[in-house]
């Protein structure tokens, strides 16, 4: 688990979507894919300016506080545990 601001989050994943829409662009232009496939920013950021985020490569948690979003992310942990998933 890594904990950012919410801005630091959204600058990092804004520089992974550009990656990613590059890598898709040149997928369209080859034939491989279709233009309907391209990245949305949308699904790479929080819309808030405030905040912290907890995250890793699959899931990522916001909430107003840095003590906050650490309680949740605890939480959502042992709630795995309980439930096996």
């Amino acid at each position: 688990m890594e904990i950012l601001s919410c801005k630091k989050y959204n600058e990092k994943q804004t520089l992974k979507w550009h990656k990613d829409y590059d890598i898709c662009m040149k997928k369209i232009h080859a034939g491989e894919r279709h233009i309907t496939e391209l990245p949305q920013l949308v699904m790479y950021v929080f819309l808030k300016k405030y905040g912290y985020v907890a995250f890793d490569g699959n899931r990522a948690l916001w909430d107003k506080s840095k003590a906050g979003v650490i309680a949740w992310w605890n939480d959502e942990e042992r709630k795995r545990k309980i439930r096996g998933w």
